[in-house]
């Protein structure tokens, strides 16, 4: 199977173009590799009592715990590649190369940042993986199309309706724990609509979110 990768960000704003990165949590779909790492922020601006609030992320812990974001971008670059890396070299000849990077919200906010944080990096000297070789599913687009008639399509307004624990919201690597559960159970409600296995074929899901089946 394709490594499905789950990623959440939290970010100083909502701007995918202009705030910062402030956590980033990653995990492997139904394994124990993970990544979770705080952030200072790239512009050195405090975040606001707004977004600490929000994800009770201060500035204190930024400063404390945070890495510097080259070294934060560098060392989470350097996971994805070993999670690419090590399928490679067990894939068979009808297997795919690419990984998955799943998110919610991703098409208008995660996949954003993802993109300028590997701009960041080309701009360091440093290879990611080409963007080709990942396909991004967004949750939120599966959402709306596999499941009519909601009035919310939010991760968490979702998973209450799922029963998934949600607590602990707005802090990265809780949301992706969550989304993991929430994105094993669109798999199963979507391999009933197509008959199939969706995790064999990652490819399925987002051409399915994209009308192309």
């Amino acid at each position: 199977m394709t490594e499905i990768i789950i990623l959440d960000f939290e970010t100083s704003g909502l701007n995918p173009y202009h705030d910062d990165i402030i956590e980033i949590g990653a995990k492997v779909l139904d394994s124990d590799k993970k990544y979770s790492c705080l952030i200072q922020p790239k512009s050195n601006e405090i975040i606001s009592e707004t977004i600490t609030s929000l994800t009770g992320i201060s500035n204190k812990m930024l400063k404390k715990e945070g890495l510097k974001w080259q070294k934060a971008y560098q060392s989470f670059n350097e996971w994805l590649i070993a999670v690419k890396d090590k399928r490679q070299y067990c894939k068979s000849p009808f297997q795919s190369s690419k990984i998955v990077i799943v998110s919610h919200n991703g098409e208008s906010f995660d996949f954003l940042f993802l993109k300028r944080m590997f701009n960041d990096l080309h701009k360091l000297g440093l290879e990611t993986i080409p963007i080709h070789d990942i396909i991004f599913i967004d949750t939120l687009l599966l959402s709306r199309r596999l499941i009519s008639n909601r009035s919310s399509y939010r991760q968490g307004t979702l998973c209450s309706f799922y029963k998934i624990n949600f607590e602990g919201s707005h802090r990265a690597f809780n949301d992706v724990i969550a989304l993991e559960q929430l994105f094993k159970i669109f798999a199963e409600l979507l391999n009933k609509e197509l008959e199939s296995d969706v995790l064999d074929y990652p490819q399925s899901i987002q051409d399915y979110i994209h009308c192309k089946i």
